[in-house]
């Protein structure tokens, strides 16, 4: 299982605004923060749907927290690969209720455009998924 960076984090899975299931904190997030270690025992060769890239080649799942967060074309959250360890990292501070999100274009080197509902200022309209 993942780790949590911050034993003092908790996070809760509930409805979106973007869409079906997402991420939340209930606690502040500092910007800059490294706050979950996600688990490598589960690594593919080739892409897979609920899969993040980690590297070339290799993907991961977490059916804990990775595998529910939300795409937002402004993410509060990006991952970070650091000695192999692939981790989630605040980019903004994130407040107490709010939903984690990612760029899934940043994970994502091929896949099908499927239209965003993020409704951020910076929204794409659309976004890559395996």
């Amino acid at each position: 299982m993942g780790l949590f960076m911050n034993p003092e984090l908790e996070f809760e899975k509930k409805i979106s605004k973007i869409h079906g299931l997402g991420i939340f904190t209930k606690n502040k997030i500092l910007r800059n923060s490294r706050y979950y270690l996600i688990p490598t025992d589960k690594i593919y060769s080739h892409p897979r749907k609920r899969c993040a890239r980690i590297a070339d080649k290799k993907y991961v799942s977490d059916k804990k927290i990775l595998n529910w967060i939300n795409h937002c074309c402004n993410p509060n959250s990006k991952l970070l690969i650091d000695k192999e360890k692939p981790f989630l990292i605040a980019i903004k501070n994130i407040l107490p209720n709010k939903e984690i999100t990612l760029d899934y274009n940043k994970t994502e080197i091929q896949g099908l455009k499927i239209r965003c509902f993020c409704k951020s200022k910076k929204c794409k309209k659309y976004f890559n998924y395996l």
